[in-house]
């Protein structure tokens, strides 16, 4: 979790096992600093690719953001993303979890 990441005290707290999936989720965060390559790309376990991935990698050193919309109702999935790594995107993923305003009616 990030440095003063706002997270669901009231259900989940570190070392709790189960509830808040955050932990789980927020790791796909350090691919955003990991400047010392010309592109990455996170995807999860249930990502089968069928092809060759280097036009990603390709769209991604050039700098494009590649993504996947998301399931129900989501806009944006996480679930697969390619970029060029920049430490200043992580470090605004970590400012905006440090001053986030969330409710559980309304979310973020």
């Amino acid at each position: 979790i990030p440095p003063n990441c706002w997270y669901p005290k009231t259900y989940w707290w570190p070392g709790k096992k189960d509830g808040w999936c955050g932990p789980q989720d927020l790791v796909r965060l350090h691919v955003l600093g990991l400047d010392e390559y010309d592109a990455v790309v996170f995807y999860d376990q249930d990502i089968e690719f069928q092809g060759d991935m280097r036009p990603v990698m390709r769209c991604a050193a050039q700098g494009y953001f590649i993504s996947a919309s998301g399931g129900v109702g989501e806009p944006f999935n996480v679930g697969f993303f390619a970029l060029r790594p920049d430490r200043r995107l992580l470090r605004a993923a970590e400012i905006f979890a440090a001053e986030v305003q969330f409710t559980e009616i309304f979310g973020w």
